[in-house]
This record gives C-alpha cells, sequence and structure tokens, in this order.
C-alpha cells in the first residue's frame, strides 16, 4: 500500500515514498501527487486512509513554527492538536467512548529537518537511530537500509541515494508498492 522512508541528519531531513494507491480488494491506482507534500514549511508524509492525508496535504495550511520554539512542544501543542481539529470536522476521527481516539493511518513529518513519527493514535514519536519507516513496504525498506550500511550516512545526497535505494527494494519485494519514487528534502 506504501513505502515511507525518512532519514534524520545534522540539520537535514530526506524522505522519501513510493507511488501505489490500492483499496481492500487490491485494485491499485498510480498517484498522480506524491505521497509527501510541502505544507507551510512542514512535509507531511502519509499512509494508510488517503482521506486522511488528502487533509492534511491539502485541506488546510499547517501552522508554521516560530524559529525559536521547541519542535517537540511545538507536534504535542499544535501540530497534532490543528491536525485532530481538522479530521474532526472532516468526520474522520474515530472515537468510541472509553477509547483512545485514532485516525486510519500514519506519518511521518519533518519540521525544519527534524523527523517524526505519528501513529494512528495521535501519539508522536521520534527514534534514535535518525531512520523511520512506515507503511506495507516499511519492514523491507528498513531490512534494506541496514544492509545497505544507514549509520554511514553523513550529507544529505548520501541519505537521498540511500532512501531511493531502499524503495526501488520495497517495490521488488512488496507488491502493493510501485515507482515512481519521490524524494523531498528539508533544511533546518
Amino acid at each position: 500500500m506504501t513505502t515511507l522512508v525518512a532519514i534524520q541528519g545534522d540539520g537535514w531531513s530526506v524522505l522519501g515514498c513510493d507511488s501505489r494507491l490500492s483499496d481492500e480488494h487490491g485494485r491499485f491506482q498510480i498517484a498522480k501527487t506524491p505521497k509527501i507534500v510541502e505544507n507551510n514549511t512542514v512535509l507531511i508524509a502519509g499512509c494508510g486512509s488517503s482521506r486522511a492525508s488528502n487533509i492534511l496535504h491539502y485541506g488546510y495550511v499547517q501552522p508554521k513554527p516560530t524559529l525559536k520554539e521547541d519542535l517537540n512542544t511545538y507536534m504535542t501543542t499544535k501540530f497534532i492538536p490543528q491536525m485532530r481539529k481538522n479530521f474532526i470536522d472532516a468526520g474522520i476521527d474515530m472515537k468510541e467512548d472509553g477509547d483512545v481516539a485514532q485516525i486510519d493511518g500514519g506519518f511521518i513529518i519533518s519540521v525544519r529537518g527534524q523527523v517524526f513519527s505519528v501513529s494512528e493514535d495521535y501519539s508522536w514519536d521520534t527514534d534514535i537511530r535518525n531512520v523511520y519507516v512506515m507503511g506495507s513496504g516499511g519492514d523491507v525498506a528498513l531490512g534494506a537500509l541496514a544492509a545497505l550500511g544507514v549509520e554511514k550516512v553523513k550529507t544529505i545526497n548520501q541519505a537521498e541515494t540511500m532512501i531511493r535505494k531502499a524503495i526501488a527494494i520495497a517495490i521488488q519485494y512488496d507488491n502493493m508498492c510501485s515507482e515512481p519514487i519521490y524524494i523531498f528534502k528539508q533544511y533546518a
């Protein structure tokens, strides 16, 4: 259904994605637009429900973080609440009494070169290894990154090359993923 990959470096990030969209019956389309967009300087990569990605990508303008703002605080107090509000307004936020609110999908978000993994329950996390994957091809891509030596990546161009290779390998082994591969770079 999707392969999303991100690598965070010192003052930069690179995000990449495949292009296949599919439904519960296995029918697929090749997306005309990337699964990653820039929304008011924030890179947003989505997997799962296309509706959730549509809303984050095109449904509103994301609050822009200030230059001095702590990005963890920004994600907690601005990005996530605004994201949820827009999902509620669109009718896709799911919550039963006593349950945690959820959405159908996950996101890799990059703000000023810092990467965050946002889960279906609206929680966000960061990884000490600075490597992120999501989607049906994510595990294959993660294995490819490990085999290719992702820990040796030092530059934004090296990260781009490695992400392209990892997604290409995921495309070979996950029939729910396909070319073209899109890459987005961001600097702090």
